[in-house]
């Protein structure tokens, strides 16, 4: 038998103390190779894939003609081509579609998911063992260092950067026993909530094509480039942009009770449409915390609602987008 999972109030303390290590399960990886892989990429999504360094990572998201996200993914640069994270079951649902673009480009898709793992780790014990195992750590948010298979990727947090590590089963599962001795095991909802409380969104099958990147909040977290050329729905995004037509972003907030799940209504006082929530997680104190696309116009009301509960807004740790 596992032995039970520590409460929510017991990994926050530990992340204020030594730290926690989290397996993301639900994370899938998608590795992009071949000689056009980097071209490809680049036609593709809202990111400048091509501009990337091979110390730096990017969120990026992959649009239909009409300019709503299909996924988002974080770009990862390998030596082998480039690895996307994202939703594994969205990752499994739109592999197909992706490899209809590829046409005759030099680009092989493969879905790394069952060979290779996501471990979250945050802390300064967390820190300092991830820095015995990989050599040296990136310095700032979406940095990236590589220690043979490994790659650690350096995200925001409350308490100071928060660390992907993403490698092969075996290894991964090695130092998932390893840190476990001086860490608080934590759960993939407190690993999400620290993704909502950096303001960091995700796209998942419930919320597949129904968002403009923009209204993600891509801007701030520099997942669109406006100067890299076409990609699919590039028009619209762009024109969101130039003619300043946001209407939507995505804002932070506080719900009692159960998170509602991804693609929940928000609804205004009179029972209206006012946006959508795009991730939650269950919080301490019988709380929940959310991120959701909501109208900008109706974010001020005090009567907005998800499943019945009432949202407080709460402050994201970026300027929002102008």
């Amino acid at each position: 038998m596992h032995d039970p999972l520590p409460t929510l109030d017991e990994m926050e303390m530990a992340l204020a103390d030594s730290g926690v290590v989290c397996p993301l399960t639900s994370l899938g990886i998608l590795h992009v190779a071949g000689e056009d892989s980097g071209e490809f990429l680049h036609n593709q999504l809202t990111q400048a894939v091509s501009d990337l360094g091979g110390s730096t990572t990017a969120l990026a998201a992959w649009c239909n003609a009409k300019g709503r996200t299909r996924a988002l993914f974080r770009v990862v640069p390998s030596d082998t081509g480039m690895l996307l994270i994202a939703d594994a079951e969205l990752l499994r649902a739109i592999q197909p579609r992706l490899q209809m673009f590829i046409l005759r480009s030099r680009v092989a898709l493969t879905d790394l998911s069952g060979s290779e793992r996501l471990l979250g780790l945050a802390g300064p014990t967390a820190e300092t063992l991830l820095t015995e195992a990989a050599g040296s750590l990136p310095v700032r948010p979406d940095g990236l260092t590589r220690a043979g298979d490994l790659h650690v990727i350096a995200l925001p947090g409350d308490r100071g950067l928060r660390y992907l590590l993403l490698g092969p089963n075996e290894q991964i599962e090695t130092f998932r026993q390893r840190f476990r001795d001086a860490l608080t095991e934590g759960s993939e909802v407190f690993w999400r909530l620290q993704d909502i409380r950096a303001g960091l969104p995700a796209i998942t099958p419930e919320t597949s094509e129904s968002i403009i990147p923009t209204m993600l909040n891509l801007e701030p977290l520099g997942g669109i480039s406006y100067e890299k050329g076409c990609y699919p729905g590039q028009e619209v995004v762009a024109r969101m942009h130039y003619r300043g037509q946001l209407k939507r972003r995505l804002y932070r907030a506080r719900v009692a009770g159960d998170p509602p799940a991804p693609g929940t209504p928000v609804n205004d006082l009179e029972g209206g449409e006012a946006g959508l929530v795009v991730s939650a997680a269950e919080a301490p104190g019988e709380t929940s915390e959310m991120l959701a696309v909501l109208r900008i116009d109706k974010a001020g009301d005090e009567a907005l609602t998800a499943n019945g509960a009432s949202l407080e807004l709460l402050e994201l740790p970026y300027p929002p987008p102008a």
